[in-house]
């Protein structure tokens, strides 16, 4: 299973959201890894680096060889027995972010409660649109990130049905802004992995949510 995390803005959580679906399958049992497409930044590969000493749970996280180069990435890692590959997604750079819809099997957009990032979501949904005219089936949802509980926030989260009609589901789940997401990517941990109850269950529920709907796909194809 091919799960990318992707969005063509930067800041919306593509990485946090990533590495939390990594370490969500993993702890299930699922044999996981990661492949950082930031080729200049390598902030997941730094990430994987930090959780040396912190942790025994093992997550594998790979650079992307390069933009041509991604799709032997994948195949790569499949050969080498990883379930559930987590693509994390670059913003700005067009060609990969299409790659990205091409080769996974589940699409996850983090998009922020703002204005902006509903003005800059519609230059990923051309890209969306355009994976589709060559992959018509590309199961894709977006995860509304760093929700806070005032009327804009509120506003925003109805406003994300209106890409249904793209076929873009929002998920139900949510994810509040809470320091803990950066404390414990200090330690190279995740929400899951720290000590805020409320931030774990967050994430639990929303993994669960993605969980439940690739067994949908799985079962509906």
């Amino acid at each position: 299973m091919i799960i990318a995390v992707t969005n063509l803005k930067g800041g919306v959580g593509k990485s946090t959201l990533a590495r939390n679906i990594a370490v969500y399958f993993a702890q299930q049992g699922e044999k996981a890894c990661i492949i950082d497409t930031d080729i200049e930044q390598r902030t997941t590969c730094d990430w994987r680096a930090r959780r040396e000493g912190e942790t025994d749970l093992q997550i594998d996280v790979f650079p992307m060889s390069s933009v041509d180069g991604l799709v032997n990435d994948v195949k790569t890692h499949q050969s080498n027995g990883y379930r559930v590959i987590i693509l994390d997604g670059v913003p700005q750079l067009e060609k990969v972010t299409t790659k990205m819809i091409l080769l996974s099997n589940f699409l996850i957009i983090p998009i922020t409660p703002s204005i902006d990032d509903l003005k800059s979501f519609e230059r990923f949904l051309k890209r969306y649109e355009d994976a589709k005219m060559v992959k018509p089936e590309i199961p894709a949802f977006l995860a509304l990130n760093r929700f806070s509980h005032n009327a804009e926030s509120c506003e925003m989260k109805e406003a994300l049905s209106l890409f249904e009609r793209y076929g873009i589901t929002s998920l139900h789940s949510v994810i509040n802004e809470r320091v803990a997401h950066k404390r414990s990517s200090k330690y190279g941990l995740t929400a899951l992995e720290w000590e805020d109850p409320k931030a774990k269950a967050e994430i639990e529920e929303l993994c669960q949510e993605i969980e439940t709907r690739l067994i949908e796909k799985m079962e509906a194809a």
